[in-house]
């Protein structure tokens, strides 16, 4: 359908699916947005099946089967990894205007050069714990997403309710375990908004000190966890600012 407004596409995290997006937030985006929510793959409707190869092909796959569906223009905002996603799907994509990343981290698990991350064998024993036990495995990653918020034990149960136990889902953490958007995200030509919690206890914001990141590229920094998007903060001031949004809303 035609639409006056620019399109701004959605990508959620990990576990959740495109209906986890706070309703105060979408009603915010869409006084200037048309919003196209995504399922990332294997969550929600999303139809993709994991068939065995490398997880990054399938991947960039499923990206290019995505971009045939969205608009010849629009922007981009995602959630930590809907962010990672957001970075691969805009480089060298002109189509896409500009790109808004939540909760980030560019490789979510830590290498020789890269500290500011979460240690391979955690992410690891997770994934294994998600196999075996999966409802326990998601409360613990949701209390892990509510360390720093200002109401844990509410975040808590917020999360959980938007959280969905699939085995789908498991091709996330694998993507988790593989991506590395840090050389993309330094290439960016999109204007770019980077928002961090400074609370947040499975993506240490002090990965921006170890990027040489690039003049059209925006970091700021909020109260709050990993989940903070959930609570209050759903759209800062300087987001506001960012997605030319209107004052006082």
């Amino acid at each position: 359908m035609a639409t006056s407004k620019p399109y701004l596409v959605l990508l959620h995290g990990w576990g959740y699916n495109s209906t986890c997006w706070p309703a105060s937030m979408l009603q915010r985006l869409r006084t200037r947005y048309e919003l196209i929510l995504l399922d990332l793959p294997g969550h929600g409707h999303d139809t993709f099946v994991e068939d065995g190869r490398n997880h990054l092909v399938q991947l960039d796959e499923w990206i290019i089967a995505t971009k045939k569906s969205l608009p010849c223009q629009y922007h981009v905002l995602g959630w930590s990894l809907g962010a990672q996603l957001a970075i691969r799907m805009a480089h060298n994509d002109t189509r896409i205007q500009s790109v808004i990343l939540m909760a980030v981290n560019p490789k979510f698990i830590t290498s020789n050069n890269w500290p500011s991350a979460m240690m391979p064998e955690l992410l690891a024993q997770f994934h294994h714990d998600y196999e075996t036990l999966p409802n326990k495995t998601l409360r613990r990653f949701a209390n892990l997403q509510a360390q720093g918020s200002i109401l844990p034990k509410i975040l808590v149960t917020q999360v959980i309710k938007l959280m969905q136990v699939k085995e789908e889902n498991a091709f996330g953490l694998h993507l988790l375990q593989q991506l590395d958007e840090r050389e993309h995200l330094c290439k960016l030509t999109q204007l770019c908004y980077i928002e961090l919690a400074k609370g947040d206890s499975l993506i240490p914001y002090g990965w921006v000190e170890q990027l040489k990141l690039p003049n059209n590229v925006q970091v700021s920094y909020v109260k709050g966890s990993h989940g903070y998007l959930l609570e209050q903060y759903a759209v800062t001031h300087k987001m506001a600012n960012f997605l030319n949004l209107e004052v006082g809303l």
